[in-house]
């Protein structure tokens, strides 16, 4: 059974990083690493998942599975390959699942040669079926959750998309966000559709009442509630944005890398140079 939640020790020999989406964009995660000089005997890398799709590689971001410095969790686009490689014994679901990958950049599984694709199926899609959802990192005033999406509860109205064409109005208010205590097996459970799919907690977020914080990796949007009292500080993706934000504790750090354009990068983040930021 996957575990949700993977706990790991403080590093007390080397560097913890935290990278945004990588969309098969492994080129740029290999300049950002050589650029921080990473040492891989010490040094270790958490992903906020979407190792795949829309880029030029995500074979090659897969295979970051099998380093032991390199953390990822789950996001939507692991999710949808897995339910396209778990339904290929069942034709319609199998049709279905394989159109809701196409559309959302999963086109390389289809052009994979016959050994890369055992390679998939054999070697890593083990790996990515025991992707946890969050990953929480050491213990005291420097620990850090890693997740996709959002850490909360309630539904993410994701597929009220019906409502939306009839001009409805959608409710987008945050249902509640979880605490660090709250981060159980059993809790998270019950919350795996926002984990992999929300986008409730940036859009309530009050650009006009946040204020504007210039940091070595770019502009920090920081909103009136930056910290959570009861959550540790939050590193998520999921949605591109042009600059970080930090709202209830979670700081968004998809920066679109795979569009390669003026507006988008790849953020790789030191921990803690991040808590010197914010201290």
């Amino acid at each position: 059974m996957t575990r949700l939640h993977l706990k790991v020790s403080a590093n007390t020999s080397g560097r913890d990083f935290v990278v945004g989406d990588l969309h098969g964009c492994l080129d740029l995660l290999e300049i950002e690493l050589a650029r921080v000089g990473f040492d891989t005997a010490v040094d270790r890398l958490f992903s906020v998942g979407d190792l795949i799709d829309r880029g030029p590689d995500s074979m090659a971001c897969l295979r970051l599975l099998h380093k032991p410095w390199f953390f990822a969790v789950r996001g939507n686009h692991e999710g949808m390959l897995l339910d396209y490689l778990y339904e290929v014994s069942q034709p319609y679901a199998c049709r279905q699942s394989a159109k809701l990958l196409v559309s959302n950049g999963g086109r390389w599984v289809f052009a994979l040669d016959s050994g890369t694709r055992e390679e998939l199926r054999e070697e890593l899609f083990p790996l990515v079926k025991e992707l946890p959802y969050v990953i929480t990192v050491g213990e005291g005033p420097a620990r850090f959750h890693v997740a996709h999406a959002e850490i909360m509860t309630g539904s993410t109205d994701q597929h009220n998309w019906l409502d939306e064409l009839a001009g409805l109005p959608l409710d987008l208010s945050p249902r509640r966000i979880l605490t660090d205590d709250e981060l159980t097996e059993e809790t998270l459970a019950g919350t795996l559709e926002p984990l992999l799919w929300g986008r409730r907690l940036w859009k309530k977020l009050d650009l006009n009442a946040s204020r504007e914080v210039s940091t070595p990796a770019g502009m920090l949007l920081i909103s009136q509630n930056p910290m959570h009292p009861s959550l540790s500080l939050t590193y998520v993706g999921h949605t591109p944005l042009r600059s970080m934000m930090l709202h209830e504790s979670h700081m968004f750090i998809d920066r679109g890398a795979y569009k390669r354009d003026a507006l988008s990068c790849l953020s790789l983040l030191s921990h803690a140079e991040v808590r010197s930021w914010l201290s």
